[in-house]
């Protein structure tokens, strides 16, 4: 990972924060409960899934740049990944609800919609 005089570190840690504000405000979830290093309810975990997911889909950020951006380790990283595939496998309600989130951050991030 980047030092703090490297440009890219800046860009990682507004695109972390970026899906971590976006997941708080759609599921409801304070986001100081987000940011906290323990797990959380259930609910707020499940926003930090989310938002891990989102930040990997929408930015690419590596299992390592993720890891340190949400202060956990990389198979929490990787697990929370694959608990948001599966569960957008299975609903297409809830894969309609993140593509409407993945839509949101490619335009706040100044991307084109894919």
């Amino acid at each position: 990972m980047g030092n703090m005089h490297d440009p890219t570190f800046f860009i990682i840690a507004q695109r972390a924060n970026l899906a971590l504000f976006v997941a708080a405000q759609v599921y409801g979830v304070p986001l100081e409960e987000m940011r906290k290093p323990t797990r959380g309810r259930p609910r707020v975990a499940r926003a930090r899934q989310i938002a891990i997911h989102l930040a990997r889909n929408v930015f690419g950020l590596s299992k390592q740049q993720l890891a340190a951006e949400f202060r956990r380790d990389r198979s929490t990283v990787l697990h929370a990944c694959h608990v948001i595939d599966g569960m957008r496998e299975g609903s297409a309600e809830f894969d309609s609800t993140l593509r409407w989130m993945e839509g949101l951050l490619k335009r706040a991030a100044g991307r084109a919609e894919a």
